[in-house]
């Protein structure tokens, strides 16, 4: 039997695919939901095949579900498409059959990537989550100290983990008011980072 490559667009609600057979003619298009069950009752019991999809935030999980099918599973580097075939039109439909031709005949050329495990890919959404929380702090904490500047005052250093519970008493009195809640949110801040740190 013909060897089956199948090229999906993935895309954040709905995502576009072409099936094409060893000759290069399509044989199946469509479109299914970008969810795992979507996934799941599309390509279950299925003849093994190659599917090709480009990285993004979908393809993690997407790669996962369809390599514990049974499926050969080419993650493309986005990249290295854009060279391939760069175009200033998009079109969900044409990318699915590129992806779909590209991983038929030169899966090389898609500069395929691995992604990491679902475990690995948990502890790094946990480093992820702490560092967007000190971003946040930081920004409050700088946000604080150029409001603070700008009537005339100083709020003295200290780290930022003390800053929401320090910075307070050096506040001018006609900013308390409107920046209270902001170093309320700091504190807060502050303790879930910690909290990720445990």
């Amino acid at each position: 039997m013909d060897s089956v490559t199948i090229g999906v667009d993935v895309s954040d609600r709905y995502s576009r695919y072409c099936e094409i057979d060893g000759s290069g003619e399509v044989v199946e298009e469509g479109r299914l939901r970008t969810t795992p069950e979507a996934v799941q009752k599309r390509f279950s019991g299925k003849q093994p095949a190659r599917v090709v999809l480009e990285t993004g935030t979908h393809s993690p999980w997407m790669s996962r579900t369809l390599a514990e099918l049974g499926h050969e599973v080419i993650v493309a580097n986005p990249r290295r498409l854009r060279l391939i075939y760069g175009t200033a039109t998009k079109n969900d439909r044409l990318d699915a059959e590129h992806l779909a031709r590209l991983g038929r005949l030169e899966p090389k050329l898609l500069a395929p990537m691995q992604h990491r495990g679902k475990r690995a890919q948990t502890d790094l959404s946990v480093l992820r989550a702490r560092d967007a929380l000190i971003r946040s702090r930081t920004q409050l904490v700088n946000h604080v100290r150029g409001a603070v500047k700008s009537v005339g005052g100083r709020v003295p250093g200290c780290s930022a983990s003390s800053f929401g519970s320090k910075a307070g008493q050096h506040l001018p009195k006609e900013l308390k008011r409107t920046l209270a809640p902001v170093l309320e949110t700091i504190v807060e801040l502050s303790e879930r980072i910690r909290a990720y740190d445990r």
